[in-house]
């Protein structure tokens, strides 16, 4: 560990001081030489390693995703300086108690970090701008004009005739209406294939790195109950990261490519891969039953790709399948569907450059425009 994090190690995490783990996996090794000068390319005069969080709620901008670090960390400090009688490791009295304040706290920090990064930028911005990916991997954008209503809710209505629909409906109905069928996917199908087809590598036996995991049940989550508690499954201590495919290779490729009757396997291993698909979120009925219509629609040789390219990464690549599968007797391709002023997502603009390496499926973007007034 680099001496330049000491002072906060040892005031507000020295409970993580003793073990750490190794990059790109989650398996734990004892720390025994405590804080080194020189450690951290920042300390040595080199350029800072930037490793930006995937974009999620309250954190969408590049400066909360790039500087998340410092942000919490200052945040942490200044907090606790104007509180100096609170015990930073009372987790009954900790800073996360005092939501508001903190808030306060976090929005003046992420200020000044914007202007700190203005004037002398710590980290360099190196995600591909949505026009520069679309143009790379050749993706045709659709784009329709139609009245949009404020519902009131996150998701932005079209007015379609007499009815209000969703954006996603109206690109079905657009589609529907050239014959092609529709399915709505996103990501969550996804995981269940995965879960089903992958689970005996997941969790088998003979992986030197295998771990017994326990996470409440997701079903529980669901109906806010407690019927079945702890669930057990087997996970490698690599897995999800590059390393873990690079590590398994051999057996993952003679996995995949010895799949076959994917109908018949699909349902045979769905109940043995219960665990594993609640682990990955991909326990519910209507996910399955998605799932299932995908494997008809995609065929063999495309779910063996669609396994090659999540297992080589899957944190990485686990998120941002576009929204609609649309296809008929001869074809199909995948549709992200985007009102007015929405954008590619770092996780969707991902899956295309992915997509373009691994799969090569064909793919366009759905824009509906706003009418002019």
């Amino acid at each position: 560990m680099c001496s330049c994090d000491k002072e906060h190690g040892e005031r507000f995490l020295p409970h993580q001081l003793k073990m750490g783990s190794w990059e790109g996996s989650r398996e734990r090794v004892p720390v025994t030489l405590g804080f080194q000068e020189n450690i951290c390319p920042v300390c040595r005069g080199l350029k800072a390693v930037a490793a930006p969080k995937a974009p999620m709620h309250g954190a969408t901008t590049k400066i909360a995703r790039y500087y998340w670090r410092e942000i919490f960390f200052e945040t942490t400090r200044r907090f606790y300086d104007a509180h100096p009688n609170l015990d930073p490791l009372d987790h009954n009295s900790s800073e996360f108690c005092f939501p508001e304040e903190r808030r306060e706290i976090e929005k003046q920090v992420i200020s000044e970090i914007k202007k700190q990064h203005e004037d002398s930028p710590k980290y360099e911005y190196s995600e591909r701008t949505q026009q520069e990916v679309i143009e790379t991997t050749n993706t045709e954008v659709i784009l329709v004009n139609a009245e949009h209503i404020n519902t009131g809710k996150r998701k932005v209505g079209i007015r379609s005739g007499e009815d209000i629909l969703t954006v996603e409906e109206f690109a079905a109905a657009y589609f529907n209406e050239q014959g092609f069928s529709v399915l709505e996917v996103e990501s969550v199908p996804f995981h269940v294939l995965f879960g089903v087809f992958m689970y005996l590598v997941i969790e088998d036996p003979d992986d030197s790195k295998g771990k017994i995991v326990q996470f409440g049940s997701r079903n529980d989550f669901d109906t806010n109950t407690c019927q079945e508690g702890m669930v057990t499954t087997i996970l490698p201590d690599d897995f999800g990261g590059s390393l873990y495919y690079e590590r398994r290779k051999e057996f993952i490729d003679r996995h995949i490519s010895e799949l076959h009757d994917l109908d018949w396997l699909f349902d045979f291993w769905l109940g043995y891969s219960y665990n594993l698909r609640q682990y990955l979120w991909a326990h519910r009925e209507k996910d399955v039953c998605r799932a299932k219509q995908v494997i008809a629609v995609l065929g063999l040789e495309n779910i063996r790709k669609v396994l090659n390219y999540m297992v080589r990464n899957y944190w990485k690549n686990y998120c941002g399948w576009p929204d609609l599968l649309v296809y008929d007797d001869e074809s199909f391709f995948f549709v992200e569907v985007k009102s007015s002023n929405d954008k590619l997502s770092e996780d969707q603009k991902n899956w295309l450059m992915g997509n373009m390496q691994y799969m090569g499926f064909r793919s366009k973007i759905f824009k509906v425009g706003k009418l002019n007034a």
